[in-house]
């Protein structure tokens, strides 16, 4: 008996312990089977035991299937394997050896007689020397059958696959255990993982390279995925994106990019590289996973540099090598604290964040450090945030009134055949190519643009629906053209190693907030000349009709020789010249209302707002650039400090991020606020330029407001009268929302929205909150904006007490 218990134990059942429940069944355990001489307590315990064996069964298949890549399993494919499961498998065959080494001195001692009592061995004191495993090995066993379903079930969909930083994850949550056995080894099996994972880490880091034949490290390269090399690559994070529903901003705005920009020859590592937010571990922080990618890019890139590549320094990889290497290290020896003492060696210490934290930082500050000196990226990063400044944020107003010009007529051309649908049907018609002629055509007649470089690399897109939630469109994208267009510019080497893609998203929200306004005060500026315009026309009708009635004015005159409509009266004796000047009159009001809002708005963004911060941006630029030169010149100077990349890209992302949030666009309720304003403001507009259109100044009816007068009733006057009446109603209440919102925002001193930079960069601290000795005023700006909407409100409510009296 205790010969088939041993031999149980080992795994190998037998003629008394068999496998239960029996076939066709899939078995659970080992049991006695058919010795009715056994007590059922005794039976009870030997169950209890054969248990383990059945354990340790199910974790040598799982080892044997997981452990070599290259074995060829049927119920497990080789592309659903990797070495972080080759990993776990190895260091579960480490921990497992204890298991062994129970068996073989349970064995020896029963043999020798030192077990023996009385002539027998009680079964309890064997129970005792296994009874750790089996507080531990029912885990292990949940933990293999998670792993299995997440390859193995034909619903597999419904499952994850348990792979690279998602069985991390697992692991690690099954190391949060309270039971010490448990949580010592799911914690081994745990650093097992982290292990392969901190070689990709150093692989990458120091050299540029991505060592990840099963597609499972949290950085990988976009090409190669796109290019579909390898299935055993490609399965993991597949597996991922299809149990999910949504895709970052980043990887779909890289994609489109990395398309646009495949033909330029140029080395792109914003569109070769990219994290899975899937596959990146809940130990590694963001701003952790984001500089590891940083430097691996800028070492690749670098390499790949044309037309000379420009290599890192090989005493800085040495030092770099000695700083990490030393995370990766395996023990030598078990501690003597350690509880079990059959603990194999070689399993890996755990790893210590806080050092690797402090490592990788100091890597990508001498990578960043030596790059910006070597490839001299200042000089072109100020002539970049210069463009963006004409361009992005309007600082050409030539180029921008030619732009708006060109967006009408297109507006006018292309897009009024397709009707009121057009944020539907436009997308089908209208392309890219269509709007790539836009951007020439205003620089042509802009001649401060006309022979600018760097407008080559601007071009409008159009903003395309996917399947997934649309996350990259901005709220004023659709207020261009009616349809969702987008400024971008094309990233090259080397500005793509200081700027990123989500920079250039965030201009472009930039630039098409700050197109709806401009393009709101130039409709208000031409609808003064429509008002105007029909001034003049009613002016010009009387005199026709004074001229028309000569001396008879004065005399009696018999029926049927004046009309109404020579004397301006309707059969009322109503004066419809009076009439309809009071309306124009009040429609100019409207619009000098309007008018007045969208200036106060126009100059708080141009003149408060993106002006000194832009300056301040390109000014500090310049200056640490030039302290730099001047430092590097000298004789015996020391190297650069290490904050020179760190300080100006904290600069650049503080200024865009304050610019952001100072045009109000990080405040939902703020930007949706504004986007009902503008938008009355341009639906007034479009109305008073329909009825101005057939006026022209020269006393004609059909589109003017006397067309509604006198006896012919004209509904569409009527209609659109009553149009502007109700916009001019939600513009007031829309402006005192306005007003109100701002004033909350002034006595709270924030806007609602966390501070928050979706790229990690060191130095911003409290800054970004406009607390710093330099940091942008806002709280004072929106003061300012403040005091301007107050004189607005002030004058109106003079000129309603005016009209009640």
């Amino acid at each position: 008996m205790l010969h088939e218990l041993l031999i149980t134990l080992s795994g190998f059942p037998g003629d008394i312990f068999r496998p239960f429940p029996p076939e066709p069944s899939k078995p659970t355990t080992f049991a006695v089977h058919d010795f009715p001489l056994l007590h059922p307590a005794e039976k009870e315990g030997l169950d209890r035991l054969a248990q383990l064996g059945f354990y340790f069964k199910e974790f040598n298949d799982f080892i044997a299937a997981y452990r070599t890549p290259t074995f060829a399993s049927s119920s497990v494919p080789q592309q659903r394997q990797g070495l972080y499961l080759k990993a776990l498998a190895n260091t579960l065959e480490a921990r497992l050896q204890g298991y062994r080494k129970t068996i073989i001195q349970t064995e020896a001692l029963i043999l020798s007689g030192q077990d023996n009592l009385g002539g027998m061995v009680p079964l309890s004191t064997i129970s005792a020397r296994f009874a750790p495993y089996e507080l531990v090995f029912p885990a292990i066993s949940n933990l293999i059958s998670q792993i299995h379903i997440g390859y193995t079930s034909p619903e597999h969909e419904r499952h994850i696959a348990y792979s690279g930083g998602v069985l991390i994850d697992l692991l690690q949550d099954k190391a949060a255990s309270g039971v010490p056995i448990q949580k010592e080894w799911m914690n081994d099996l745990l650093q097992g993982c982290c292990a392969v994972m901190m070689r990709q880490i150093v692989s990458w880091v120091i050299y540029g390279q991505i060592q990840d034949p099963f597609g499972e490290f949290f950085i990988y390269s976009l090409e190669s995925t796109s290019s579909g090399a390898s299935v055993n690559s490609s399965f993991f994070r597949s597996h991922l994106q299809d149990s999910t529903t949504t895709h970052s901003r980043d990887m779909s705005v890289s994609a489109s990019h990395r398309s646009s920009t495949s033909s330029k020859g140029s080395v792109k590592w914003q569109a070769e590289y990219a994290l899975h937010d899937k596959l990146i571990p809940a130990m590694i922080p963001p701003p952790l996973a984001q500089a590891m990618l940083f430097i691996g890019k800028s070492i690749a890139t670098s390499k790949q540099a044309k037309p000379k590549p420009i290599p890192i320094p090989q005493a800085m990889t040495q030092r770099h090598l000695g700083l990490i290497l030393p995370l990766i290290m395996t023990s030598t020896t078990a501690t003597s604290a350690d509880p079990d003492p059959a603990r194999d060696s070689t399993i890996p210490r755990s790893l210590n964040l806080n050092q690797l934290t402090h490592v990788i930082h100091q890597i990508r500050t001498d990578i960043a450090n030596h790059l910006w000196v070597v490839v001299q990226v200042g000089e072109r990063v100020v002539w970049a945030l210069e463009s963006f400044r004409r361009y992005f944020l309007l600082g050409d107003g030539e180029f921008t009134l030619k732009l708006i010009d060109g967006l009408e007529e297109f507006k006018r051309n292309r897009l009024s055949r397709l009707g009121p649908n057009i944020n539907s049907a436009g997308a089908v018609s209208i392309r890219d190519h269509d709007l790539g002629g836009l951007m020439s055509k205003a620089a042509q007649g802009a001649q401060s643009a006309r022979e600018d470089p760097c407008l080559k690399n601007f071009d409008l897109r159009l903003q395309r629906p996917s399947g997934t939630k649309d996350i990259s469109g901005g709220m004023f994208d659709d207020q261009l053209l009616g349809i969702p267009v987008r400024l971008w510019y094309t990233l090259a080497w080397p500005l793509d190693f200081f700027l990123t893609v989500d920079d250039l998203a965030q201009y472009g929200d930039i630039f098409a907030f700050l197109m709806t306004v401009r393009k709101a005060q130039v409709k208000l500026q031409q609808t003064w000349i429509h008002v105007k315009a029909m001034a003049q026309g009613v002016i010009a009708r009387k005199r026709r009709e004074k001229k028309q009635q000569g001396p008879m004015l004065f005399k009696r005159q018999t029926p049927g020789q004046l009309s109404a409509a020579d004397t301006g009266e309707n059969t009322d004796g109503v004066d419809l010249n009076l009439q309809e000047s009071e309306m124009i009159k009040h429609v100019g009001a409207i619009r000098s209302d309007m008018a007045f809002v969208v200036d106060c708005l126009w100059t708080y963004l141009q003149t408060d707002v993106i002006g000194p911060t832009f300056d301040s941006l390109l000014h500090s630029i310049v200056t640490h650039e030039s302290a730099s030169n001047l430092k590097a010149s000298e004789p015996g100077a020391p190297s650069a400090s290490s904050q020179t990349f760190d300080s100006i890209h904290s600069s650049h992302a503080e200024a865009l991020y304050e610019i952001r949030r100072a045009c109000l666009l990080t405040s939902q309720s703020l930007s949706q606020c504004l986007k009902d304003i503008l938008q009355e403001v341009e639906a007034f507009c479009g109305i008073v330029s329909r009825r101005a259109a057939t006026a022209g100044g020269g006393g004609g009816q059909e589109g003017s407001f006397r067309a509604g007068l006198g006896d012919d009733q004209d509904d569409k006057m009527w209609q659109d009268w009553t149009d502007i009446m109700q916009l001019n109603k939600a513009f007031r209440e829309d402006t005192d929302r306005l007003f109100s919102d701002l004033s909350t925002v002034s006595r709270s001193g924030t806007l609602g929205d966390a501070p928050y930079l979706k790229r990690s960069t060191s130095g911003l601290g409290s800054s970004v909150l406009g607390n710093g000795p330099q940091a942008f005023d806002m709280a004072r700006q929106v003061d300012q904006l403040l005091l301007r909407l107050e004189f607005f409100k002030s004058m109106r409510f003079n000129s309603v007490a005016q009209e009640e009296e």
